[in-house]
């Protein structure tokens, strides 16, 4: 049974038209086969790398340049998408769910180093003036001057504060022996580890909690580390008693009930928060801040739902925005604004796939989880997603394709099973452990045909388009399915419980680090993901379905994140790789390159190639990251 592209298509467009209607658009941008088709050439190949040079991707084609020349035009504000709580409950902590987050952290406050992969692995100091690691010792050094934007002086306590309040929240206090101020400038980190990981976790981070506010917090979370952390000689790593557990709940909960209004709050970055209603924050310049940016407003807007979205894009109210549209509405903005709108491509290095719950039946049985593997056309889904969708790992290993050339040993991928788009093998899977067909529909050994799951969120393109036609898919092969599109909300309740059968979920990326060891603890240890619970304090053990090798998963990440080796490295990935092919409880659907789409055509921007995928320091991370990027270094202007 072959599921083609012209099937796929009237799913696409049966979503489309209903998510386009939402947006209240007049007229449709017309949608064929031959379109699709030529949209997704470059995105439908096995295992392709969406940071080779030269891959070009659906874009438009102009006249215009990332870099505009002129006079300077401080006038106009700048409006970006920002995704925080749009409820009362929206406040100016940044460690509570309902507070300041990621997304307009770039923006108030200010960080100690940036970090990128590209075009080499770099980390590119703000707040630093200096820093070295060496002997498991990192020294880090402010620069003189710095202010908070209260006027006060932002020195090394302010550094202690912000590390002991990572205390049960950051990696780094896993491995932190102690931490000490040296001057008024200048601290020291003593680990138990030389991993090179350990810059990742301790210098690319935002400075958000003044002593002056946070020390008690500090204070407390400071006893924590020092009096109830116990160090494991095996996997060379700290965790907490019983006892640090429970006085860390009960800090935690004093820590997040501290929630001052977003506008007054004190803030270390350019910008601090001059207005915010339910929609829509206003940015102005910070004056404490060493320098004065050329662009003096920010208007950050809420995306709101897929009507709200569409429709803010359409009538021109963002600058710039990255956010998901599926491919109807993306034609849409691409001919609207084909003669003033400039795009790029930003790696992700994310993963959107299909989480398996192994504790529920049918899906416990290896053979169903690679069945459904092998009934998925992922070129197929690739073909329907956002634009900038690259196909994931079709042996499920589930190593991003962009990583996996600089960590595994040539010819290692021929050595794993592939599960990628095959129906006879699915029917052989199932054959093999007594299962029957019978009316079109699979039978298990008891004469009965199970259901199955899968989850996902009705809003997001990329989630619901590909859920939709997988859950078609599977249908037709002969699985009794049962598709549950959510509210983001629900689908983030459900898909950390029990419950939970096939969800569609972001796992197992390497936005982060660029590197396997966050892959693989993504992959093992999130609450999204379907493994039997382990007791706090054990380790997780994997057992291997055709082999029976059982794993060490816990002593095999300390290991990865420990190992400077690139031999040792990549020896592990690979045994990861292995362990994660066999169990294929996890089926990597899509690899992103997120497009970034620029409006106004009098925003100057770093220099890059329109319509590509870009590698390099200033396009990498968050939307708002990257701006922020640029305007520290007076790249990110008006002009008149």
């Amino acid at each position: 049974m072959k599921f083609t592209l012209k099937r796929i298509l009237v799913i696409t467009l049966c979503i489309a038209m209903a998510m386009s209607a939402l947006a209240g658009c007049s007229k449709k941008a017309d949608i064929t086969t031959d379109n699709v088709n030529k949209d997704n050439a470059n995105q439908g190949k096995t295992n392709t790398n969406p940071i080779d040079s030269g891959t070009i991707l659906p874009g438009v084609e102009n006249d215009l340049t990332m870099v505009v020349k002129g006079e300077v035009d401080n006038s106009k504000t700048l409006t970006t998408l920002i995704d925080v709580d749009a409820s009362p409950a929206f406040n100016g902590n940044p460690y509570d769910t309902a507070g300041i987050n990621w997304s307009l952290y770039p923006f108030v406050y200010d960080y100690l180093a940036y970090y990128t992969p590209f075009p080499e692995r770099t980390f590119k100091t703000s707040l630093l003036e200096s820093y070295e690691f060496k002997d498991k010792v990192l020294t880090m050094k402010l620069l003189p001057n710095l202010k908070w934007s209260d006027g006060s002086t932002l020195d090394a306590t302010d550094l202690l504060t912000q590390f002991y309040c990572g205390v049960g929240r950051s990696t780094m206090w896993s491995y932190a022996d102690s931490i000490e101020k040296v001057d008024n400038l200048t601290i020291r980190i003593t680990f138990c580890t030389e991993s090179q990981l350990i810059l990742n976790v301790s210098l690319y981070q935002p400075i958000m909690t003044p002593d002056e506010i946070y020390g008690g917090f500090a204070e407390k979370y400071k006893d924590i580390a020092e009096n109830y952390r116990t160090f494991n000689e095996d996997t060379k790593k700290y965790t907490f008693n019983d006892e640090g557990m429970t006085k860390l709940t009960a800090v935690n909960e004093e820590f997040l009930s501290y929630k001052p209004a977003p506008n007054e709050a004190i803030f270390s970055g350019q910008y601090i928060i001059n207005k915010f209603n339910s929609s829509e924050i206003l940015f102005t310049v910070n004056e404490n801040y060493r320098k004065t940016p050329l662009i003096t407003n920010i208007r950050g807007l809420r995306p709101g739902d897929s009507q709200s979205f569409s429709t803010a894009i359409l009538a021109g109210e963002y600058t710039v925005e990255n956010g998901g549209l599926n491919v109807d509405m993306s034609a849409q903005i691409d001919k609207k604004y084909a003669n003033t709108m400039r795009k790029i491509y930003v790696p992700e290095m994310s993963s959107i796939g299909y989480t398996i719950n192994v504790n529920n039946y049918p899906l416990n049985i290896p053979e169903v989880r690679k069945a459904i593997s092998c009934a998925t056309d992922r070129k197929a889904l690739i073909s329907i997603a956002e634009p900038g969708s690259f196909m994931g790992d079709t042996k499920n290993s589930p190593l991003l394709p962009s990583l996996q050339g600089t960590y595994t040993h040539s010819a290692f991928m021929d050595t794993l099973t592939d599960y990628g788009f095959d129906t006879a093998k699915a029917e052989e899977l199932l054959s093999g452990i007594g299962w029957t067909k019978q009316n079109g529909k699979w039978l298990d050994d008891k004469g009965e045909s199970p259901v199955i799951s899968i989850a996902t969120i009705n809003s997001w393109p990329s989630f619901m388009m590909t859920a939709e036609a997988m859950s078609t898919m599977l249908t037709d092969f002969g699985f009794n399915i049962e598709f549950k599109p959510m509210e983001f909300g629900v689908w983030n309740d459900f898909t950390k419980s029990d419950e939970k059968m096939i969800s569609c979920v972001f796992l197992a990326g390497a936005d982060s680090y660029a590197h396997p060891w966050e892959t693989y603890n993504g992959l093992f240890t999130s609450v999204r993901a379907g493994w039997p619970k382990v007791e706090p304090g054990h380790d997780i053990i994997m057992n291997a379905p055709t082999t029976g090798k059982e794993y060490n998963v816990t002593e095999m990440l300390n290991q990865l994140f420990n190992s400077n080796d690139v031999e040792k490295t990549k020896e592990i990935t690979e045994e990861f790789m292995v362990l994660a092919n066999d169990l294929s409880a996890y089926i990597p659907v899509i690899e992103k390159a997120a497009p970034f789409r620029i409006y106004d055509p009098k925003l100057s921007m770093a220099d890059a190639e329109l319509n590509t995928v870009q590698k390099s320091y200033y396009y990498y991370g968050n939307i708002n990251t990257i701006l922020t990027k640029m305007i520290k270094d007076d790249l990110l202007y008006f002009v008149k």
